[in-house]
């Protein structure tokens, strides 16, 4: 069994709390469209002004659905950071490989129980 050393563990809790920022930014942004778009549509507007609307009011709730899954994921992962169960998965309970860290650092789940899943 592998144990993620403390530079490894430390680099990826500072890429979880920078996507999780990034996530933070996205939202803050959607909700100042939205604010945006709510006082425009205090104006008459004309029908491809309302398929805009409808279009980017749509997107935006798709964005942030999905930006809130990750989001919660990125949470789930620095919880298990801090009790000491990052890097195993919670489906097996073997070590998650650190090149799938790496690369999802919010995975809670090794590569074969992932392909389990998604199979």
């Amino acid at each position: 069994m592998h144990r993620l050393d403390a530079k490894t563990l430390k680099r990826l809790r500072r890429r979880l709390l920078e996507e999780k920022q990034r996530i933070l930014r996205t939202l803050k942004e959607s909700l100042e469209e939205e604010e945006r778009w709510g006082a425009m549509t205090q104006e008459p507007m004309d029908l491809e002004d309302w398929a805009h609307f409808s279009y980017s009011e749509e997107m935006l709730a798709r964005l942030s659905a999905r930006e809130l899954d990750l989001l919660r994921a990125i949470d789930r992962a620095l919880q298990r950071m801090d009790n000491g169960s990052y890097g195993i998965c919670e489906s097996c309970g073997k070590p998650i490989e650190p090149e799938r860290l790496e690369l999802i650092p919010w995975t809670n789940v090794c590569a074969e129980c992932a392909r389990k899943f998604s199979s």
